[in-house]
């Protein structure tokens, strides 16, 4: 196996950073770690979401070169709205019309709480709608408007996108999952690198991980087509996109990349995966 290292190395200085002045870092911040997943009310982790901020913060102030993509996760603002309403691929009738509208608002209002924290913080994220960047053709979607998107990025703002709900052929709903999101923008910006920060240590044999368990620090894509025909797939109401397996079987569609899955809940982490320190599970497809 080809190894490759792009997340590998220790950085010591700004030349250190691969393609530090053209690199895009896309960040995905799970809704496991900024929402109270299982809470039955929508509610920010704010003391994460600051920690977080103040990390990602100094490292840009490190590297005023790299460029960041912001992504996140639904979390409890979008999971259990979508089981409950049952919006995953049904056609919009009757009071699902307003249950498609009541969910898009609940994640309108996720992305704006959580700009106000990253502006409070001194980062100039600039919340963006996933569903007006994407379209659909044929049943794949794919990003548009890619010159505003380029355009906001190269004049120093950070863009946040999140997971968000969609319409495809026959007037059916479909979820943008922040996964998804993050295969399409690599796929777009060739040069980028992916970060999960998750509230887990990385990919394990089993979920959930036994006690003491220690996270696989490296996985091919032949030991993830492996291991994704062990783990289920079942959706839940908090978690729709079908929680780690789902994660995993996105990522396979990528080819040449490496993808950093870490704990984000634990201050240190997110610095050490921007960095390149070795963390959680690097996959390497």
């Amino acid at each position: 196996m080809k190894k490759h290292n792009l997340l590998q190395r220790t950085i010591k200085g700004e030349n250190s950073l691969p393609s530090a002045k053209n690199q895009i870092t896309i960040l995905k911040l799970g809704g496991s770690i900024i929402t109270e997943k299982l809470n039955r009310q929508p509610r920010i982790r704010k003391a994460v979401v600051k920690q977080l901020a103040k990390e990602l913060k100094l490292f840009i102030k490190r590297f005023p070169k790299t460029r960041i993509i912001l992504l996140h996760g639904a979390g409890s603002f979008g999971h259990p709205l979508v089981y409950r309403y049952k919006l995953l691929e049904r056609p919009l009738t009757g009071s699902r019309l307003l249950n498609f509208s009541e969910t898009v608002r609940s994640m309108r209002q996720m992305a704006n709480l959580l700009t106000g924290i990253f502006l409070s913080s001194g980062l100039p994220v600039l919340p963006l709608q996933a569903s007006a960047v994407l379209n659909e053709k044929n049943s794949v979607m794919f990003l548009s408007n890619l010159n505003q998107l380029k355009q906001i990025i190269d004049i120093g703002f950070i863009p946040l996108l999140g997971g968000d709900m969609s319409l495809i052929k026959k007037n059916q709903t479909a979820v943008v999952s922040a996964d998804k999101l993050a295969v399409l923008l690599t796929k777009t910006f060739p040069d980028s690198r992916i970060i999960f920060a998750t509230d887990v240590n990385g990919v394990f044999n089993e979920f959930p991980a036994p006690d003491n368990a220690k996270p696989i620090a490296l996985l091919c894509r032949k030991e993830i087509e492996s291991m994704l025909k062990k783990m289920g797939g079942q959706k839940t109401r908090y978690d729709i996109t079908g929680a780690m397996a789902g994660k995993l079987r996105t990522m396979l569609s990528l080819q040449k990349k490496e993808i950093i899955i870490f704990n984000g809940l634990n201050p240190g982490n997110l610095r050490k995966a921007l960095t390149g320190e070795q963390i959680g599970t690097r996959l390497v497809l």
